[in-house]
């Protein structure tokens, strides 16, 4: 009779560790979920920022925009953010002839070298 309380025993300590695993991991995938979609508010601000900003650097007419330009359409964000979110779209900084800061898809440096050519001939 011992051993059937044993097997008992046994049976109901790995039922209990099963269930425990199973809820944990449920309770797991929730938080992710939850860390997820708070990531995704807290960062939403900046994507949309994105968004914009390589919608104005990849226009058909314009190659580069000058960063006053870019700065103007955003608003809300410091010069020093402005130039942080330009790299994360892989855009790279110049000068026109003016001397003014500009910013250009690197995507599109080809582009912007042969329009820069035909303009100067």
């Amino acid at each position: 009779m011992e051993n059937h309380e044993v097997f008992w025993a046994l049976i109901g300590v790995i039922v209990g560790a099963l269930l425990t695993g199973v809820i944990n991991y449920i309770l797991q995938l929730s938080q992710f979920k939850h860390n997820k979609e708070m990531f995704y508010i807290q960062n939403q601000t900046k994507e949309k920022v994105k968004e914009i900003l390589f919608e104005l650097l990849n226009h058909m007419k314009y190659t580069d925009r000058s960063f006053k330009a870019l700065r103007e359409r955003i608003g809300g964000h410091t010069d020093d953010e402005v130039r942080k979110i330009l790299h994360e779209i892989n855009a790279k900084k110049s000068s026109n002839n003016k001397g003014e800061e500009v910013w250009y898809l690197k995507e599109r440096e080809a582009e912007r070298i042969a329009k820069i050519k035909a303009r100067n001939k």
